[in-house]
């Protein structure tokens, strides 16, 4: 049997992550991935990225007219987009090939993989003992058990890159957040397109966010459809239809669904690891329950890709402690503007401060955005909510201050203009009350007294 101190299953965004860093420190790795690797198939994600970008130029290029800018017709070149995703991929390709990890020392196999015991892992008839292993196997779209859908073509996240045409119109079944990317990329690229959501859009986001998304994804042309289930799809001439339960018969050219992920799991054995439950359960280090030379990271237990490596090097490589908990997650929904959610929101005080109040939204016409701040009884950062457009680059300053004293937010030196002031603004309502009471104008009118 072979020997190996890392075994890592899964080379998506997290497992590559941690190969490459435990690679760099000197161990012995075996990355084990029975898919494709970069630059033998099409990336998704990568697709999925390009989509959202033309889609902003587009969106930018009409939206110029409001500042005196005369763009006229904005017209789409599918095959000329198809060459661009086509030469993004490319690009990110040589960052995660095979070759490139075997050159770092990674031994990489290219089978699934299977435990056979709490300490061994076998892949194409053969076995390595492991020190530590990370599954890192990532999450598959979901299938919904819809009656008529085997006999309907259908498009998912793992598929959205293979359209040859622009859709007349795109069905989207799903209210999450890829569906809500993808709806109003296309929608910007002068696709019609009808979103059904069984409940409302964004269901697990902050409603005042959401609501402020639908709107923003209203005014790019997105009919959304909330509260409606579809319980039937079939095949029509020239593309797709769904029946709905109050009787509605949706008719489109394309179907697309976007009813999020599940765990890719199957074929593992995790009893065979010692493993129970059908997802390992983690603790705050990632460590799963029940074996504790194994760690479980992104997709595969639920949480987004690429954002558990500080948590695995400081634990798995490290063995540095933890802290009591899962590690916080940023949820992140990528339109524009994108919706993003730090830590714990709900609980506590609840701040709240729209963007429009920013010098930088009136200068750029910014019509929808809102910070949402959560504060526990000590005045701690618990949570923050954020609808902004650059929303991703913002969350880095509220992620590095939860646990921190929300005092120091409306203490921050920021750049001006920009959205971020809406951040501090927020944060100042936190001590709003206390201006007004007596021994805060006491102590202020004393201090005026002093030179």
């Amino acid at each position: 049997m072979a020997e190996t101190d890392i075994a890592v299953i899964g080379a998506g965004e997290t497992g590559r992550g941690l190969a490459a860093l435990a690679a760099a420190l000197g161990l012995r790795v075996t990355l084990f991935e029975r898919g494709a690797m970069g630059g033998e198939a099409p990336d998704p994600e990568i697709a999925a990225a390009a989509l959202r970008a033309a889609g902003a130029r587009a969106a930018g290029a009409r939206g110029a007219a409001r500042m005196g800018i005369g763009t006229g017709e904005v017209p789409v070149d599918w095959l000329a987009l198809r060459t661009h995703l086509a030469a993004a991929d490319a690009d990110a390709a040589p960052d995660s090939t095979a070759a490139r990890f075997e050159a770092m020392g990674v031994e990489v196999v290219r089978a699934a993989a299977r435990f056979s015991a709490p300490d061994a892992v076998g892949a194409a008839g053969r076995e390595w003992r492991f020190r530590r292993a990370l599954i890192a196997t990532g999450a598959a779209p979901v299938v919904p058990a819809l009656e008529g859908l085997e006999t309907v073509p259908y498009l998912t996240a793992d598929t959205i890159h293979e359209l040859d045409v622009r859709p007349d119109h795109l069905l989207v079944l799903g209210g999450g957040g890829f569906g809500l990317e993808m709806a109003q990329a296309f929608a910007r690229l002068g696709a019609r397109v009808t979103l059904l959501a069984a409940s409302r859009i964004a269901p697990d986001s902050d409603p005042v966010l959401a609501n402020g998304l639908g709107r923003a994804l209203r005014r790019d042309g997105v009919n959304l459809m909330e509260g409606h289930e579809a319980v039937r799809a079939e095949r029509r001439e020239g593309g797709v239809a769904l029946l709905l339960a109050d009787g509605t018969r949706l008719e489109g050219s394309h179907l697309l669904l976007a009813l999020g992920r599940a765990p890719r799991l199957a074929g593992l054995d995790l009893v065979a690891a010692g493993l129970t439950g059908s997802v390992p359960e983690v603790d705050g280090t990632l460590r799963v329950a029940g074996n504790r030379r194994i760690w479980a990271a992104g997709g595969c237990i639920g949480r987004p890709g690429g954002t558990d490596l500080g948590t695995l090097a400081r634990s798995m490589l490290f063995r540095l402690p933890g802290t009591p908990g899962t590690p916080p997650a940023v949820r992140a929904i990528r339109t524009e503007p994108a919706l993003v959610e730090i830590g714990a929101l709900g609980g506590g005080e609840t701040l709240r401060w729209p963007l429009a109040d920013t010098t930088r939204a009136a200068a750029e016409g910014i019509e929808e955005g809102l910070v949402t701040l959560s504060v526990d009884r000590r005045g701690g950062l618990a949570g923050a909510g954020l609808l902004a457009p650059g929303g991703l680059e913002m969350a880095g300053m509220l992620a590095l201050s939860v646990g921190r004293p929300v005092s120091e937010l409306a203490a921050a030196a920021l750049p001006q203009p920009s959205l971020s002031a809406a951040i501090a603004r927020a944060a100042l309502e936190h001590r709003a009350p206390a201006f007004g009471s007596p021994a805060v104008r006491w102590l202020a009118g004393i201090a005026k007294r002093l030179p």
